[in-house]
């Protein structure tokens, strides 16, 4: 491994429009950013995508790259935050969806927090998968075919979901361990 870092090399895009969950996002990008990896924003939003927290609009965030340009296999690891207003979004456009479903179809890791199964669903990779889910967004998600578990996170494949905030500790423990972290994700968590 590399020590310290166990992640360098590891590239990950994080996806997001304006509205989404700031505070899960950045618990795990900096957690990624600490482990080594390189993370990278990518959103139909030009510019910045504006965070939502605590009930109302947070922190802008720069947006590296139009989600129109990626490739999917051009990434470790994708990672979609939750936040109505970003799902929404993202549920709607043609290249989220097209980034989503090519991460998934390659067997890479896909991060999703909260709603953001609904983006999954929207590229109809849903079907046959275990996830876990806000409360709010768990009929649309079991319509399109996967099935909601109990837990609060649920490692499903190399599919990872969040229901929300009270596990985010393990969660990332799990996200690393995804990426083949698990020895120092292991020890971070001790």
């Amino acid at each position: 491994m590399h020590g310290s870092k166990p992640l360098s090399g590891k590239s990950i895009a994080i996806m997001v429009a304006s509205g989404f969950n700031e505070e899960h996002m950045t618990d795990i990008q900096k957690a990624l950013v600490a482990a080594g990896a390189q993370t990278t924003i990518v959103s139909p939003e030009v510019g910045v995508a504006n965070g939502w927290h605590d009930g109302g609009w947070g922190h802008n965030f720069f947006v590296d790259e139009k989600v129109s340009d990626v490739l999917p296999s051009r990434f470790d690891m994708l990672f979609v935050p939750g936040g109505s207003r970003s799902t929404i979004n993202l549920t709607q456009n043609a290249h989220a969806i097209r980034v989503l479903k090519g991460m998934v179809e390659s067997g890479k890791p896909v991060v999703l927090t909260e709603d953001a199964g609904l983006v999954l669903a929207a590229a109809e990779v849903a079907s046959g998968r275990t996830i876990s889910a806000a409360e709010e967004a768990r009929e649309k998600i079991e319509a399109a075919g996967a099935s909601i578990a109990e837990a609060g996170f649920t490692v499903d494949g190399s599919l990872l979901s969040l229901a929300d905030g009270e596990q985010i500790g393990e969660f990332i423990v799990a996200v690393k361990g995804a990426l083949g972290a698990e020895e120092e994700a292991e020890e971070a968590a001790a």
